[in-house]
């Protein structure tokens, strides 16, 4: 399994209103894939990364990271593998969300170290 960066978000705003919110952040409007199984997921293109919200997800509390506590998971991946380009989309998509005001945030790296939060945790 790949390792992406990954910002799982508590939101007291709607779904529709995270989304929306995210796809700003990212400069790309999220659209439904409807390719995407059992999972509701939003995704987008933007130059050589893809972001994908599922606004549910299944994954326990490990490495003393509150998964549990964040139900919307952002996924972001390099289509070319660059870690450090898609980690910097990652931060600025976590800071722009931050900056808008209404989340808290846990900012991840392959599901197992916590690169920064925002918000109550």
């Amino acid at each position: 399994m790949s390792a992406f960066h990954e910002i799982f978000l508590r939101a007291r705003k709607s779904d529709a209103e995270a989304i929306r919110d995210i796809g700003l952040a990212a400069g790309a409007e999220l659209h439904l894939d409807d390719t995407s199984g059992d999972a509701v997921i939003h995704r987008a293109i933007v130059e050589h990364w893809v972001v994908e919200v599922e606004t549910s997800h299944d994954y326990e509390d490990d490495f003393g990271i509150p998964f549990s506590k964040y139900p919307i998971v952002v996924t972001i991946r390099d289509l070319e593998g660059n870690k450090q380009r898609e980690e910097s989309a990652a931060r600025s998509i976590f800071d722009h969300l931050a900056s808008v005001g209404g989340y808290s945030e846990l900012l991840v790296f392959d599901l197992q170290k916590l690169l920064a939060t925002t918000g109550n945790h």
